[in-house]
């Protein structure tokens, strides 16, 4: 039952925000992420924290400027929680998977957390999943960053659209190749889209609350349509964005290894 594990899901879970200089440098959704340990480790997609949005890509030289942001959803009350202070620590790109660091205490005077010795955080499992599995996801998907010009400065305004989607592990695998080794990454179809913002987010095992994999990308499907066709006659296909969420597994040895190096801690279940 999703809500049994999901507030715990939802307190380890923000929003990424990274600067955005065709915004004046205001701090502009890119991702979402999930903290892993109760001291700080926090893991999102590669691909959220690159120059060029590829999970092969240069990593962002300014992660120590970004912020990890909540909503707000009290009328009048204090804003939505947020963290700064990161730091960039490893990323794997086949995995699209980056683990980046939070600082503790130059974040203990935020408001959210008052009177806490430790970051809320989600327990990575290195069990497989099965398909038919329930599974389900939260993020932040679509949001919207708007910068206006006032007197004495811009003024930078980011929306955070929470959202949790159920879903069903629909395959084990991506798709079938004539060679298949150990090394190779794990990916999982989900039988739900995912939408632009949940990269990076977690995919948590509806029984147990523990996380399996993070999003990573979509599946466009084109679908031809015999009524629109270009100069020749041609049909022209609709790109439809997603009707699977392909989702990278985290319990592949090489982030297993890098868990283990840091002090990061997983179950088996």
């Amino acid at each position: 039952m999703i809500r049994k594990t999901l507030d715990q899901t939802k307190s380890a879970t923000f929003s990424v925000l990274l600067p955005d200089t065709a915004k004046q440098g205001m701090p502009t959704a890119t991702g979402t992420g999930f903290f892993v340990s109760a001291d700080g480790w926090f893991v999102t997609a590669a691909h959220v924290v690159t120059e060029n949005g590829q999970a092969d890509g240069p990593v962002r030289k300014d992660i120590s400027n970004s912020w990890l942001m909540k909503e707000t959803r009290i009328a009048g009350g204090p804003p939505g929680a947020m963290c700064q202070f990161l730091s960039f620590e490893a990323v794997i790109p086949a995995l699209d998977i980056a683990l980046l660091k939070v600082d503790f205490e130059k974040n203990s005077n935020k408001h959210w957390l008052e009177g806490a010795s430790e970051f809320p955080f989600i327990k990575i499992s290195m069990r497989d999943l099965e398909e038919g599995e329930s599974v389900y996801s939260f993020g932040y998907p679509l949001p919207q960053t708007t910068v206006q010009t006032q007197p004495g400065g811009m003024v930078g305004t980011t929306s955070l659209c929470p959202r949790v989607t159920s879903a069903i592990v629909s395959s084990t695998f991506e798709k079938g190749r004539m060679l298949i080794t150990g090394g190779d990454p794990k990916l999982y179809v989900l039988d739900k889209a995912l939408n632009y913002g949940n990269s990076g987010g977690p995919i948590v095992a509806t029984e147990t609350g523990h996380v399996h994999a993070l999003c990573s990308r979509f599946q466009p499907v084109f679908v031809p349509q015999p009524n629109i066709k270009d100069k020749d006659g041609n049909q022209i296909p609709v790109m439809i964005p997603s009707l699977y969420g392909i989702v990278s597994g985290l319990h592949h040895q090489s982030f297993l290894e890098l868990l283990k190096s840091k002090g990061i801690g997983v179950v088996e279940t």
